[in-house]
């Protein structure tokens, strides 16, 4: 293998066959990449876009004739606003909840002089594969007195035993030194919780803060079970309705060609569909970049190393 000398360190120049491979695998991954990234490029431009124009090319990437009617319209929306409120809130209190009670738990586990671990990892691992189904949690949240409050969406998913497995198994792998020095140094275990253990372990509290905070804002399924005041909907389940009533409006108009001048009104919702989505997800793909620093050492907790 013939060697290259270069200034910052010697390369092995690649063979034949090994660029071949590097040419098709990056071809590959970009086709890929395009093709993840195209409904969100186009769902932009249609959010933008005059509908007319879009009847004419539902696959643009680039806004026709721009207007901002669809956003003005969702802007005004009493409602959108009122779930919107409602989902940072439930986002908000059940990440910090669950991101507190997961950390205690897993740094719990995670300590060599706890006795019962099996035991509690019996249990853990029991809920994972096992639950009570969905009549015996209404009836739960029923009996708490939760229905129809936020509480419902926020004290459930407090816990979360596949969060809990990846910070366990981070802790585990903290040099303990550290801690029985603080020990012998007389620090207590809050002290040792918040001086040692939380800075060390920022990559996979902020993975497992992204994997909670994606999860509250995208959760519309509890708040249709257990909610039926309006006023109380997270955002995801007042999108569910916009997109149901526009997707119902156009179909009606596809089975009946005359009925499409009655309900050129809702038909054009389109716009406004793709306008709530743009909308409902831009604080997610805010909160994404601040985090992807130590999402990307996070996700490798429990890998295979060489």
């Amino acid at each position: 293998m013939v060697k290259a000398e270069k200034r910052h360190g010697t390369k092995v120049k690649e063979s034949v066959p090994e660029r071949i491979f590097s040419v098709i695998n990056y071809v590959v991954l970009t086709l890929v990449a395009l093709l993840m990234l195209y409904p969100i490029v186009n769902i932009i431009a249609v959010s933008f876009s005059d509908y007319n124009e879009y009847l004419k090319t539902p696959w643009m990437i680039w806004p026709k004739k721009f207007t901002l009617e669809a956003y003005k319209l969702v802007f005004r929306n009493s409602y959108f606003w009122r779930s919107y409120i409602n989902t940072i809130i439930v986002t908000v209190a059940s990440t910090l909840l669950s991101l507190v009670t997961t950390l205690m738990f897993a740094w719990s586990m995670a300590r060599r002089e706890v006795k019962g671990k099996p035991f509690f990892m019996v249990i853990l691992i029991f809920t994972m594969v096992f639950s009570a189904g969905m009549i015996p949690n209404y009836l739960n949240m029923q009996d708490l007195n939760l229905l129809n409050t936020l509480w419902v969406l926020i004290l459930p998913g407090t816990f979360n035993t596949f969060n809990c497995v990846i910070m366990m198994s981070f802790l585990r792998e903290l040099p303990y030194e550290l801690v029985e020095a603080a020990m012998v140094d007389g620090g207590s275990e809050p002290y040792i919780l918040r001086k040692i253990v939380v800075p060390l372990s920022k990559p996979v509290l902020a993975s497992v803060t992204l994997f909670l905070a994606v999860g509250a804002w995208n959760s519309y399924f509890g708040a249709q079970i257990y909610i039926q005041n309006r006023d109380l909907w997270p955002i995801a389940l007042t999108l569910k309705e916009i997109l149901m009533a526009a997707s119902t409006a156009i179909l009606e108009a596809e089975a009946d060609p005359a009925a499409l001048s009655a309900v050129g009104a809702e038909i054009e919702s389109k716009t406004i569909q793709y306008a709530s989505v743009i909308i409902s997800t831009l604080p997610i793909m805010c909160i994404y970049p601040f985090l992807q620093k130590h999402f990307a050492k996070g996700v490798m907790v429990g890998s295979v190393k060489g």
